[in-house]
């Protein structure tokens, strides 16, 4: 690259790069900001015409090296990729059947009656064989529900402490135990919320909301998810937290395939990229675990993700087999 322009061959190169990838969400937005800050400052009077060609000069320079950055990039697609959604169609038996999904792959289950429920990373679903009068489920950390219409026989989703009643309706669930909250997102129809044991909802919800069943903490903060981007507090006791979300695709996005955070402290970040990726993250730099970041990622691995990170949060890291050390 020469100091001021491209050559006609990277020129040519780069335009190559472009027709066959396209540039989405964050990335054109910069892309854009960049030539409108370009075409203002050409507008300005002449007076300053000196001053602004030096301005914009070294800033386009500046972004052909991105833009050459980015176009690698995309190009670059690693081989540590999230294995294809595993298909389990339940067999009629007696007994109840238990589905665990490992780190780093998720699965999808036909139950008894046609219902479908992917299973997120590290998830495990019991179930009878056989739905009588009833159908009941138990999730252990995150699934996706679209549930056959079936108005004499409700279906129940069983968490460790709360139970969401539906009849014919798409929901996500997120109950990791370790994430000391229950969050439940309603894509359509009607679902009830009860808390374990009890038989009056706590809350009926609608499309579009998502609630958040917060367990009492003494000194460790949740990890629950709240779209105004304010910090759960601990409590003394449970609350439930009720929010209109939108950007549906932060709570659904993982069901096509799709890892979406939106101003998610990168301590939770982390966590959600040992699920995806079947990776340990160790944080060493503390100053980095409250900052908020947000992204969208679906073909990219580990290291493709950290180099995105990396560009908005002031850190540094390295990969050792398994783990990510991040400074």
């Amino acid at each position: 690259m020469h100091k001021d322009n491209l050559s006609p061959e990277e020129l040519s190169r780069l335009q190559r790069l472009f027709r066959a990838h396209k540039p989405e969400g964050e990335v054109n937005s910069w892309l854009t900001y960049l030539w409108k800050s370009a075409e203002q400052l050409k507008s300005n009077q002449p007076a300053a015409r000196g001053r602004i060609v030096r301005f914009v000069r070294p800033l386009m320079r500046y972004a052909a090296v991105f833009l050459i950055a980015v176009a690698i990039t995309w190009v670059w697609q690693g081989s540590k990729k999230l294995p294809e959604i595993q298909d389990i169609v339940a067999i009629a038996s007696s007994g109840i059947n238990e589905i665990s999904v490992t780190y780093g792959s998720k699965t999808r289950i036909v139950l008894p009656d046609s219902s479908v429920v992917y299973l997120n990373s590290g998830s495990r679903l019991s179930y009878s064989s056989v739905f009588d009068s009833e159908r009941h489920v138990t999730l252990i950390g995150e699934g996706y529900f679209i549930v056959r219409s079936d108005a004499s026989r409700p279906f129940w989703v069983h968490t460790s402490e709360v139970s969401i009643k539906a009849l014919g309706t798409e929901f996500n669930v997120k109950a990791y135990p370790e994430e000391g909250s229950v969050e439940t997102f309603l894509v359509s129809g009607v679902v009830e919320i009860l808390k374990k044991g009890q038989t009056k909802p706590i809350i009926e919800l609608k499309p579009g909301e998502k609630a958040a069943y917060v367990m009492a903490a003494e000194n460790e903060p949740t990890m629950a998810d709240n779209s105004s981007n304010t910090p759960y507090e601990p409590k003394d006791t449970p609350q439930m937290i009720v929010n209109t979300i939108p950007k549906p695709d932060v709570s659904t996005g993982w069901v096509s395939n799709q890892l979406v955070f939106d101003a998610e402290p990168f301590e939770q970040i982390a966590v959600r990229l040992e699920r995806w990726f079947n990776v340990e993250i160790e944080i060493l730099n503390e100053n980095l675990r409250n900052v908020r970041l947000s992204g969208r990622y679906d073909t990219e691995n580990i290291e493709q993700v950290m180099n995105s990170l990396r560009m908005a949060a002031t850190f540094s890291y390295r990969i050792d087999k398994n783990k990510v050390i991040i400074r």
